[in-house]
């Protein structure tokens, strides 16, 4: 049980590690507008 924990764990890391990637790199879809990001986002660009 407790293999398949760790797994889980390192699968969803990595889902949300991609996830954050994704944001940092994108633009808002609105013209000209880029909301501020918090600085640990600006770390994953």
């Amino acid at each position: 049980m407790k293999k398949e924990s760790v797994i889980v764990a390192k699968v969803l890391k990595e889902v949300s590690r991609k996830a954050v990637q994704a944001g940092a790199d994108s633009r808002c879809m609105f013209v000209l507008h880029q909301p501020k990001m918090p600085s640990g986002i600006k770390k994953m660009k």
